[in-house]
């Protein structure tokens, strides 16, 4: 057993000391497209480029039809208004006789001037009798499209139509002209809005071009400002791929904010901090189990081997040392575990205490310990929120190891007090706010070297002051004392006695009575 303990014991600081072993799959930034794809940032990023895709691509549509509602209708009104215009020329004599009306219409068509993309036609019983282009060069209004335009005729009022010249759009209003009796007179205003088509694919392309601009500068700044933001995660993985249960050293380096992210890796340290104090615990209890038992386990071994199986004496006498050293390795044993659990939250059950009953029963516990002249100094009048069984636990080990190194004359007094601690300025504080147990002694003492080494593990006195017991029992009230918020202490000197001293700060319900 002894060899296992030391191979256990090995193992776990060959492997505290040993390289992290990196996760499987590798540093997924290394993995090529595919890992970044599935990345934080690649997904941040891509959402937020479609979602201004999608706004801009909705925000252009209707922007876009918009336009070419407008354009529509500012073309048919401007058509309109000159067609209005032209009629207006016309005098009323003229409009009594139909050749006049004709010949008016006519000469009011060529005086206003059409544009070079502008043509003026009159019909006259389905018949166009004349046309006005505003381009000499060029007949706007060909004769196979003379069907379509007669076709506009007939409304009784303002007539609209579209038409194509050689694939180029073409938009045109029929207006009637009140005349003589008989068949109606119309007037043809057309117009080419090729041009403005153009323009508004232009606007288009220009659109299109910018917004790809935009989405690529968008995703370049977003990129970074991802990535700044998104660091502190990927140092976070980081530190995970380093920390291993041997080793949890490693901490992420925390900047000064409120947000998110520095809550987590806050709360990822701290949660570091307690595995690292949880694996340090589990470390020292091996260790401390590996040094403590390794004693009596080779005492057993050598008593074992030399006893003589045919001498019923030496065989009795071997057992009684083998019980002895059993019952020493299952006290040691329990004191560890109980040092294991002292940081868990379960370890104390609180609820109020009550002074000084309290020391009244722990003084009716403790004086059966030894023909020694107990006395209590005195008593605070107090509640205070703590566990009673392990404050007596703490109390009776104290008082116990009173007994060791006292003599039957000696003094042996418990106590309790309020008591102020100190402001940062060295005054005390109005108010008591700790609570101070003690047990007092008038034996050897202890020398000041050895004073805070006693309340340690294992830790004992020089041998002018006995080396029995296993060393945890100082261990065991310094670690009740500090589960419940408080410590513990000595004042000594040696060879006049000793006073061992539990400080407890009082809780919520702590109160003077």
């Amino acid at each position: 057993m002894t060899a296992t303990l030391s191979r256990l014991r090995e193992s776990a600081r060959a492997a505290r000391h040993s390289p992290p072993v990196p996760p499987p799959g590798g540093d997924p930034e290394r993995a090529g497209w595919s890992a970044r794809a599935h990345s934080v940032r690649f997904r941040v990023v891509a959402a937020m480029l479609l979602m201004m895709l999608a706004g801009l691509v909705v925000a252009g549509l209707i922007t876009f039809a918009t336009q070419f509602q407008d354009s529509d209708a500012r073309v048919e009104q401007a058509l309109l208004d000159k067609a209005h215009a032209v009629v207006k020329l016309v005098p009323s004599k003229e409009r009594s006789d139909r050749e006049a009306l004709e010949h008016g219409l006519h000469e009011a068509a060529e005086d206003i001037e059409p544009r070079s993309n502008e043509v003026m036609a009159g019909i006259t019983d389905g018949k166009v009798e004349w046309t006005v282009d505003g381009s000499p060069d060029e007949n706007l209004l060909k004769e196979d499209m003379h069907g379509v335009a007669v076709a506009l005729t007939g409304a009784g009022d303002a007539a609209f139509g579209d038409f194509s010249v050689q694939g180029r759009p073409f938009r045109a209003v029929v207006v009637p002209v009140k005349g003589p009796p008989g068949p109606v007179t119309y007037l043809l205003v057309g117009r080419d809005t090729a041009d403005l088509q153009e323009h508004l694919v232009s606007s288009i392309h220009t659109y299109v071009l910018v917004a790809a601009g935009t989405l690529l500068a968008a995703a370049v700044l977003g990129g970074t400002v991802a990535g700044r933001l998104l660091y502190p995660l990927r140092r976070l993985r980081e530190a995970t791929q380093v920390v291993s249960p041997e080793d949890m050293t490693q901490r992420v380096e925390v900047r000064n904010g409120a947000d998110d992210v520095t809550l987590l890796m806050k709360t990822f340290n701290t949660m570091l901090e307690r595995l690292d104090e949880g694996a340090q615990q589990q470390q020292k209890f091996l260790d401390d189990a590996g040094h403590e038992l390794r004693t009596p386990l080779t005492i057993l071994r050598g008593h074992l081997e030399l006893v003589s199986v045919d001498d019923p004496g030496d065989v009795t006498a071997t057992r009684d040392v083998l019980l002895e050293e059993v019952d020493r390795m299952q006290r040691l044993v329990d004191d560890l575990l109980l040092l294991a659990n002292a940081g868990r939250p379960d370890f104390l059950r609180k609820q109020p205490v009550r002074f000084p009953d309290f020391l009244h029963q722990v003084m009716e516990k403790v004086h059966v310990l030894a023909d020694r002249r107990w006395k209590l100094d005195e008593t605070a009048d107090a509640v205070l929120e703590a566990d009673p069984q392990r404050l007596t636990q703490a109390l009776v080990q104290l008082a116990a190891n009173a007994v060791k190194y006292t003599g039957p004359s000696s003094t042996i007094a418990l106590g309790s007090r309020l008591e102020s601690s100190t402001a940062p300025d060295g005054s005390p504080l109005p108010e008591a706010d700790t609570l101070l147990l003690w047990v007092r002694d008038t034996g050897t003492g202890i020398a000041p070297e050895d004073q805070q080494r006693i309340f340690e593990r294992f830790g004992r006195a020089h041998p002018g002051r006995g080396q029995e017991g296993s060393g945890l029992g100082l261990a065991i009230v310094t670690a009740i004392a500090e589960a419940h918020g408080g410590n513990a202490g000595v004042e000594s000197e040696y060879g006049h006695g000793s006073r061992f001293m539990i400080r407890i700060p009082l809780q919520s319900v702590g109160a003077r009575l």
